[in-house]
């Protein structure tokens, strides 16, 4: 970025996996970019959305990925978070300078629902009942 400051991209893991080829292409050209991917092994909102539904969520998931063994074959400092500690390498990462791209492959949960998705569906349910009369 011009103005020196640090790009940040946030993804979950289904979405990085279909632009997984523009990685190589911020790790090439960022002067400063945190990436940060949601990874629950699956399509999380899918899951949320359609499973919740009753509709078989095999579809939905997918094998975990190591995004950081990804970032750091392409040339980026990455590591995995499963908990708050795990930030001491992003922190370290930040306190040398933070040159480059660095990817925060975060493990986390599929059954936690945030309140907005819960709103969204049943807003969604509302409506079509609505037109359905």
């Amino acid at each position: 970025m011009e103005d020196g400051g640090t790009l940040v991209l946030t993804s979950g893991d289904g979405g990085f996996l279909m632009g997984l080829s523009d990685l190589e292409s911020l790790i090439a050209t960022a002067r400063s970019a945190i990436v940060v991917i949601y990874n629950d092994a699956a399509y999380g909102a899918e899951i949320h959305q359609y499973g919740s539904q009753g509709m078989t969520e095999k579809p939905m998931l997918i094998p975990e990925v190591d995004f950081r063994g990804v970032a750091r074959a392409l040339g980026a400092e990455s590591a995995i978070i499963r908990s708050l500690g795990d930030l001491s390498a992003l922190q370290d990462w930040i306190d040398a300078g933070a040159n480059g791209t660095f990817v925060t492959d975060c493990r986390i949960t599929s059954t936690v629902r945030a309140p907005w998705l819960n709103q969204w569906m049943n807003a969604t349910r509302t409506a079509k009942a609505a037109v359905a009369g």
